[in-house]
């Protein structure tokens, strides 16, 4: 049973990413798109690794996320996975 929902609108706003690099392994797959998104347009490239492991997230709207994000950060170790995808 999950005691709260990630609220990734406020995690966003205070850009933590430590919070949405968590909420991409949310039991939502709402959770995990926004969260996704939400990395992508803070460009940190500490979230470089947990977007390239979304992309084999079971939702396809998770992982066109996740390819949106990492293209949003450009850090060049995603281009080997996503040219896998």
């Amino acid at each position: 049973m999950r005691l709260f929902k990630p609220e990734v609108d406020k995690l966003r706003a205070r850009n933590d990413v430590d919070g949405l690099v968590k909420a991409l392994d949310d039991t939502s797959a709402e959770v995990r798109i926004k969260a996704a998104y939400a990395l992508g347009k803070i460009g940190d490239s500490r979230a470089v690794e947990p977007l390239i492991r979304a992309l084999d997230d079971t939702a396809p709207e998770v992982r066109t996320a996740a390819t949106y994000a990492l293209g949003e950060i450009g850090d060049t170790r995603a281009v080997c996975h996503l040219r896998a995808s």
